[in-house]
């Protein structure tokens, strides 16, 4: 650990804590901050197209904005986008554009997301130094002001017209703080520049190994942490050779000039080779621990319909925390999390300006909206965001539930997509009650699940809905149709409705396909190949009308 990175560090928790006594005082009148957002987007935005059709410049209150402005979703957007995108200025927003966030596309449409440097920089002082300031706060007495292995890419996907860039919104992150990476990241920033997803994580272990007092592995979602593991499993004693030589291996899917200049960062190392191999030796269950003495936890997106990742991730660390730092969407930053054994999140009231519509037993469609400080313990609701780059009462399509409150300010659970659901007979499952069949199921069968994804089945009466799973070990028939019955069991229990229409036999039973090893990999691979980030890939729960998916999973059958 060099001087300049521990200085880094100490100089990013000083950050966060003088961030972290604003937000202590924000998050206790959430109301009249988050009001003033939405008069400060209208003020800066009055004069942009959208601001004259809208008469942004006359509204003066909240009331005003819901009766003069309607709910929107991305189809609204997408003329103005384009028009933007080929350089037309002064439409949504008077700013200039940044760059275009990509949105990973695995739930829907792939998006084209406006980003300031405005909106930008008002999410980044909790991405970069309030979420620090928690993690000091929850692992201070093991803190060592290391560095962390972070997962991440820059990769830029294309240009518009206009020569905007487009790119994910973590790859957009990781370009504006490029200079100081190697002070807080083990990897050099050509690492984060291989598009080899296998590759770019094999690199990702190499220099991260090396560093022995390695404080935290860092990935946007779970997901990403297992693949991370997974290649440490398979590809170990390449790592342990290259460790000894100092070198990369040329079985690596890297360009050579990428080889050169990551070598010039590696020197033989024969004392740490050999002290990785005789870890190695004794097994991959527990091995962070280690090989990482010094590692306090897992920064990563954790819960929901993640989870099911969580007891693997856990073989590897020997259950070392995971702490699930933050909320946010390539559309907005919405929620950060100061503890690490809860996933919840405290709406974070400056940096958007919130609606949120009431999701009720019936999950009839409202047109009524709530504000920030409106919402109640044990409801459910759809946000609604107005944003700084460009969206207007925004229905950004995800459910959360209001679990408690931090001062005055709702703290709050991720359910699921809204568009994450299977509706054969309006009993709307959605990945909430996936997800708890499906790890109920798991467990009771003690079954190594590796990935799944559904799809609902009206090629028979009564319809039903069909489980793609892939298993790290081969599945009898016997053994599928007791898991076809349990799991059937399980979504009963997560889903009322659906029961009532097992019952009234217009549901069948459901069906389980078994996968063949590496097909959730062909997945991943397909949609990197569509311009999503490697490390922003997401396995869509529910592929009804993804086409593309389908297909790759039938080749495979």
């Amino acid at each position: 650990m060099s001087i300049i990175s521990k200085v880094l560090s100490k100089i990013s928790i000083e950050g966060g804590r003088i961030v972290e006594k604003k937000f202590n005082r924000i998050t206790k009148n959430c109301g009249k901050v988050n009001a003033e957002v939405l008069y400060k987007i209208l003020k800066q935005n009055c004069k942009s197209e959208i601001g004259e059709k809208f008469d942004f410049e006359h509204i003066k209150s909240i009331k005003d904005f819901k009766e003069q402005v309607p709910l929107t979703d991305y189809g609204y957007y997408e003329n103005y986008i384009e028009r933007m995108a080929n350089g037309e200025k002064n439409i949504l927003i008077s700013d200039e554009i940044d760059y275009f966030g990509h949105t990973s596309g695995t739930t829907g449409k792939q998006k084209l997301i406006p980003v300031t440097k405005r909106s930008r920089k008002i999410a980044s002082k909790y991405m970069a130094l309030l979420v620090n300031k928690f993690s000091y706060n929850n692992f201070k007495e093991n803190w060592n002001y290391g560095r962390g292995l972070m997962i991440a890419d820059i990769v830029m996907t294309t240009y518009t017209k206009a020569g905007i860039p487009i790119c994910s919104a973590t790859s957009g992150g990781m370009k504006g703080i490029k200079y100081i990476l190697p002070h807080i990241y083990t990897s050099p920033i050509e690492v984060m520049k291989i598009k080899d997803k296998e590759a770019a994580l094999y690199l990702h272990l190499l220099f991260g190994l090396l560093e022995v007092r390695l404080l935290y592995i860092s990935g946007v979602f779970i997901s990403n942490v297992l693949d991370l593991f997974r290649v440490l499993e398979s590809r170990y004693q390449d790592l342990i050779t290259d460790i000894r030589k100092g070198s990369i291996n040329r079985n690596l899917n890297i360009d050579e000039d990428d080889r050169k200049n990551l070598n010039k960062f590696l020197s033989p190392n024969a004392g740490r080779a050999n002290e990785l191999e005789s870890e190695f030796k004794k097994g991959f269950k527990g091995i962070s621990r280690r090989i990482w003495p010094s590692m306090c936890y897992i920064a990563t997106v954790d819960g929901a319909n993640f989870s099911i990742y969580d007891d693997k991730v856990n073989y590897y660390t020997d259950s070392l925390p995971i702490y699930s730092p933050a909320y946010g969407s390539t559309e907005a930053m919405i929620g950060i999390n100061p503890y690490v054994k809860k996933i919840r999140y405290v709406i974070t009231p400056d940096t958007v300006f919130y609606e949120f519509i009431l999701i009720n037993e019936e999950n009839e469609e409202s047109k009524c909206t709530f504000c920030l400080d409106e919402l109640k313990v044990g409801e459910k609701y759809e946000i609604v965001v107005t944003n700084y780059a460009g969206l207007y009462r925004y229905r950004i399509g995800d459910v959360i539930k209001v679990v408690d409150f931090y001062n005055n300010t709702p703290e709050v659970e991720f359910l699921y997509r809204k568009n994450q659901v299977l509706n054969m007979v309006a009993e709307k499952t959605n990945e909430e009650q996936l997800t708890s069949a499906i790890t109920n199921t798991v467990k009771k069968l003690k079954l190594n699940l590796v990935d799944y994804t559904t799809r609902a089945d009206n090629s028979i009466t009564p319809g039903r809905y069909i489980f793609y799973f892939e298993f790290k070990s081969s599945l009898s028939g016997h053994n599928i149709g007791v898991l076809e019955k349990t799991l059937d069991s399980e979504l009963r229990k997560s889903n009322l409705a659906y029961d009532r229409a097992r019952n009234n036999k217009r549901l069948g039973m459901v069906k389980v396909i078994p996968l063949s090893p590496g097909n959730f990999n062909l997945i991943k691979e397909f949609l990197f190949s569509k311009g999503v980030s490697k490390n922003q890939i997401k396995i869509p729960r529910v592929i009804n009308n993804n086409a593309n998916i389908l297909n790759i999973i039938d080749k495979q059958l």
